[in-house]
């Protein structure tokens, strides 16, 4: 035994290489990911520099195009109309709850839209902070009851119950179920779609007053058709759709059509809303010269209405078919 020569190694000339194992490349492809990460985390002006150098985001979309939608109206079946939206990855619900109004002398008798906007901690971090979700609510609701009351929406005779006596007043309120950017478009066909679905009940006087002695009945909802009704059942048409789309300026004075959240967190926006033919401008934290919307905002915002018109309609066919309210 002790004499046995030991056999030479192989050596590598002469044999046929083996398979690579598929964990081979895997620490350079993990050290890649890596250095993204934290270039993303850390510069993300760099990092989204560097997409846009190659004419793409880094979500894979081109600057001018928006992020998939949904839309469903008759979200709530408690609600006199409601709709929920999402847009990438934000979502929303709406729902209308519809009060009558008594008149009195400082109030007119004209009904109108009052909206309100939650931000919940639970639909992102950004809004575990109380001021900065009360700042982005205010601003969001400040601008829904400018739009949705526009004499161009809204048709206020249609609100009427007794003429100078009573009218309904719709509370619109919008919850945000998850935040991942453009909270104006989605907050905006949110609350569209639930006022697109709202129906308004027929009125009837009951038979118990408010209170002991003089003064009117109570009114109360009836069957659509009953004889006697103060205020027939109808559903709500608005005069015309207002239609949002928001810009985002990323570095390089790149201008992006529905930003993210990543991407609104970078520099200045602003948001177009097409009211009766007239756009209407909001802007959070700068906005672009005159020379540059005219050149190539509004341009990208006129080109969007044919789809978010298609998407507000294709949801009502599709609420159609399935047997839901026109």
């Amino acid at each position: 035994l002790l004499g046995r020569r030991r056999a030479a190694p192989p050596t590598a000339e002469g044999l046929a290489p083996g398979p690579v194992h598929p964990c081979a490349s895997a620490p350079a492809s993990r050290a890649g990911q890596m250095d993204a990460l934290l270039l993303q985390k850390f510069h993300p002006e760099e990092y989204h520099r560097r997409f846009l150098a190659d004419g793409v985001r880094p979500d894979g979309r081109a600057p001018a195009t928006r992020r998939p939608s949904r839309l469903q109206p008759a979200a709530l079946a408690a609600a006199f109309g409601s709709a929920s939206v999402r847009l990438g990855g934000s979502s929303a619900v709406a729902g209308v709850r519809a009060e009558c109004t008594e008149a009195s002398p400082d109030l007119p008798a004209l009904g109108h839209v009052t909206a309100t906007v939650e931000l919940p901690p639970l639909c992102s971090s950004a809004f575990r902070d109380r001021h900065v979700a009360a700042g982005t609510s205010t601003f969001l609701a400040s601008a829904l009851n400018d739009v949705l009351n526009s004499p161009h929406v809204l048709d206020a005779a249609q609100l009427h119950i007794r003429e100078g006596e009573l009218y309904w007043t719709l509370h619109v309120h919008v919850v945000c179920l998850n935040y991942d950017g453009n909270a104006f478009d989605l907050c905006v066909l949110a609350a569209l779609a639930a006022l697109e679905d709202t129906f308004l009940p027929a009125l009837g006087e009951g038979s118990v007053a408010p209170s002991e002695g003089a003064g009117p009945l109570r009114l109360v909802a009836l069957p659509t058709g009953s004889p006697g009704a103060v205020s027939e059942a109808r559903q709500l048409l608005l005069k015309s759709r207002p239609l949002p789309v928001t810009f985002a300026r990323l570095p390089g004075d790149v201008w992006v059509l529905d930003p993210s959240a990543g991407e609104e967190a970078l520099g200045a926006s602003v948001s177009l809303c097409l009211v009766g033919g007239r756009w209407l401008v909001y802007h959070r934290g700068g906005g672009a010269t005159a020379e540059r919307f005219l050149s190539e905002l509004m341009p990208l915002a006129r080109g969007s209405v044919p789809a978010l018109a298609e998407l507000l309609d294709g949801a009502r066919r599709a609420a159609a078919l399935a047997g839901g309210k026109l």
